[in-house]
């Protein structure tokens, strides 16, 4: 079974440049692989990783529903391990692994997965959102 422990051990042998904020939080800020506050929180039995994309356009805003049609499509085909999901406060990337299975190669594909969908779509979508 896989613990805390594995997963910071993953982080740090992958290279990747984060922070232990301790009971299974973690904070990933890697310019190089386009992250910028992926949280990660091991939460047994799974992580669960979420990076804020921007905030939620009020209700009435001209081009809101043309936004989430396309959070949508991009969902359905722009993005292997994560999807953009609406919560209370904004517009997120998420993504959730088992942890009993976990690995580095996946924890990191997950991580450059995230950073790439930022790199990719964020900056398309930039007119509608504005980023924390």
């Amino acid at each position: 079974m896989r613990t805390i422990e594995d997963v910071a051990r993953y982080l740090q042998d992958s290279g990747i440049a984060y922070q232990d904020f301790g009971d299974g939080m973690f904070v990933v800020s890697d310019e190089e692989r386009g992250v910028r506050n992926l949280a990660i929180k091991v939460d047994s039995p799974v992580v669960i990783f979420r990076m804020r994309a921007g905030d939620t356009p009020e209700r009435g805003t001209a081009g809101r529903e043309a936004l989430f049609e396309e959070l949508l499509r991009i969902n359905g085909g722009g993005l292997l391990h994560s999807a953009f999901s609406l919560q209370d406060d904004g517009i997120y990337l998420s993504a959730a692994l088992p942890l009993d299975n976990l690995d580095q190669n996946e924890l990191q594909a997950v991580v450059e997965d995230m950073g790439l969908a930022a790199s990719q779509h964020l900056p398309r979508l930039n007119l509608h959102l504005s980023h924390p």
